[in-house]
């Protein structure tokens, strides 16, 4: 007995793939790079398999800070992200579509006793990777002043339970 399938159930089977495979590239992007000794502090885009990245010994222990928007209100700040033994780092960004998307990002990378790396960028794609250098000196960053409206809030947060 031959059975006829119904348009409804190949409806069916078209959305469970669709869902299936949209589900399988949702895992988080992840902004990876190096950090290694240089002649000027710098932070570049380069391509995954670019020679630089494997060349030189790495900087363990730079501190990595990344903020997405940082010329808007909104701006979110990521949590720090140290570098490994061999300098390498890996910061999650965990916004719909990064990787892929245009997202605005200030990337500031410190060590102590090296000039700290500030650069705004957007974010790399997937087979691109940082390049930090550093040169050894006296760190001049200033962090930006807290932001008055966060400021503001965590100040009322006892007040408003």
């Amino acid at each position: 007995m031959k059975t006829i399938d119904r348009p409804w159930r190949w409806a069916t089977k078209l959305m469970c793939f669709v869902m299936l495979s949209g589900l399988a590239g949702c895992s988080q992007y992840q902004m990876r790079g190096v950090v290694i000794e240089g002649a000027v502090s710098a932070i570049r885009v380069v391509d995954e398999d670019d020679p630089r990245l494997t060349q030189e010994p790495g900087l363990p222990l730079a501190v990595i800070e990344v903020t997405l928007d940082p010329d808007r209100l909104s701006r979110k700040h990521f949590p720090r992200t140290l570098s490994d033994v061999d300098g390498t780092f890996a910061v999650t960004i965990d916004e719909p579509g990064a990787g892929y998307l245009e997202y605005a990002v200030r990337v500031v990378v410190r060590r102590t006793g090296h000039n700290s790396a500030i650069q705004d960028l957007q974010v790399p794609g997937p087979k691109q990777r940082l390049l930090v250098t550093l040169v050894n000196g006296e760190d001049k960053y200033k962090p930006e002043p807290p932001d008055i409206m966060d400021e503001t809030l965590k100040m009322g947060e006892p007040y408003m339970q």
